[in-house]
């Protein structure tokens, strides 16, 4: 690593395209979208997305394998998102993973090509669709992005700095070690020799980082404890970390996983449908992030309501015919009253004010204070629509 920078990377954690996106997905993705659309106008900032990190991971290499074995015949271009979401549940329900060291030459194609499986694809069609639609900057879903070191070098480099346990030469699992600020050993290569999403994470960061780099990691609460390690290893190295951990959004009274269920009528799509009955595209986009950032906050306490969705698709509305339109497709109104929050020129001074220590542009305090004071074209166009 080398000499001084002011770079932001913005890494959030990466999901797979498995299953439709749902409540806390929607969450994540709109949060990041408004940080990264915020904080890259007040300052260097790069959005760094690798879909390979998540097709690496064992649950989707198994369950590829899965649906090689006992669904062949599917057509995954006609098949729904929501339905390979059921696939996704039933294969978690039934015991039917193999081992990962039969499965080397799924990870292998994926490593040396940047192959993607045909159900994977076809649902990242449709994520597109809807990020789109709900106006979401693509972070590249689709691209095809190598790991910048090997899984044998970065662990190398980790060894050299005491940071790993490398029990590999005697058939044994290697750790990330992060005793010495009292935590306990990761691992993140199994004894079958699969490495886990932490280390495919450090293989992409780290050669990409300069001293001083600040990274922002953004993750759910429930991977608290390996985010936790993984930005002290970043620390360690060089790099000046912080985190923002998002809680998930409970459906019903369960905030668990996509893999259990229990989320049929709440996918992205399904939910966009019902908006967009009623509320014109803007005010879906508006109404959308008005919900999810400002009225779950960060970590969410209740479970999620279409009733509130719908407040909050009312309040957006009158938030743009309030600007006019807001300068957006569709609109032909311009903000021009200078009490308006974030007006004209002033709007990067005016984000600035919402920055956490770090230097990002916090979404939450950004968002709330759109219930406050009336929000200028600029900003709505510029950030949130």
């Amino acid at each position: 690593m080398r000499g001084p920078s002011r770079r932001l990377l913005l890494a959030p954690v990466t999901i797979t395209a498995t299953k439709p996106l749902l409540p806390t997905h929607v969450k994540g993705f709109l949060w990041v979208d408004t940080l990264f659309r915020s904080t890259r106008l007040v300052r260097d900032l790069e959005y760094y997305w690798n879909p390979r990190a998540a097709n690496l991971t064992g649950q989707t290499i198994q369950f590829w394998d899965h649906l090689d074995r006992r669904h062949p015949d599917l057509d995954h271009d006609t098949l729904s998102v929501e339905d390979l979401g059921h696939l996704y549940v039933r294969f978690h329900a039934s015991g039917d993973a193999r081992p990962m060291d039969r499965l080397r030459h799924y990870t292998e194609r994926v490593e040396r090509e940047g192959w993607v499986h045909p159900s994977t694809r076809a649902a990242t069609r449709d994520w597109q669709r809807q990020l789109g639609l709900l106006g979401v900057h693509d972070p590249g879903l689709t691209a095809d992005r190598p790991a910048a070191a090997s899984i044998d070098e970065t662990v190398e480099l980790l060894v050299r700095r005491h940071l790993c346990v490398d029990h590999r030469g005697h058939g044994g699992p290697a750790y990330l070690d992060g005793t010495r600020w009292g935590m306990p050993l990761r691992p993140v290569i199994g004894a079958d020799g699969h490495a886990n999403y932490l280390l495919v994470i450090l293989r992409d960061l780290l050669p990409r980082l300069t001293e001083g780099d600040q990274v922002l990691l953004v993750y759910d609460d429930d991977l608290a404890h390996d985010y936790a390690l993984l930005a002290r290893v970043l620390g360690e190295l060089g790099a000046r970390p912080s985190r923002l951990p998002l809680g998930r959004v409970p459906i019903g009274r369960a905030a668990r996983s996509s893999r259990y269920g229990g989320w049929d009528g709440h996918s992205l799509g399904q939910l966009a449908e019902l908006c967009l009955r009623e509320f014109d595209p803007a005010g879906y986009r508006l109404g959308m992030r008005l919900y999810f950032i400002a009225m779950l906050k960060r970590t969410a306490t209740e479970p999620f309501r279409a009733d509130l969705l719908r407040r909050a698709m009312r309040r957006a509305a009158r938030m743009l015919d309030e600007t006019g339109g807001a300068g957006v497709p569709g609109g032909d109104g311009e903000a021009s009253e200078t009490d308006k929050a974030g007006d004209g020129d002033d709007l990067p001074s005016y984000l600035s004010g919402f920055a956490a220590p770090a230097g990002w542009i916090d979404p939450y305090r950004l968002t709330d204070g759109l219930f406050a004071r009336r929000p200028s074209s600029a900003l709505l166009r510029q950030v949130y629509l």
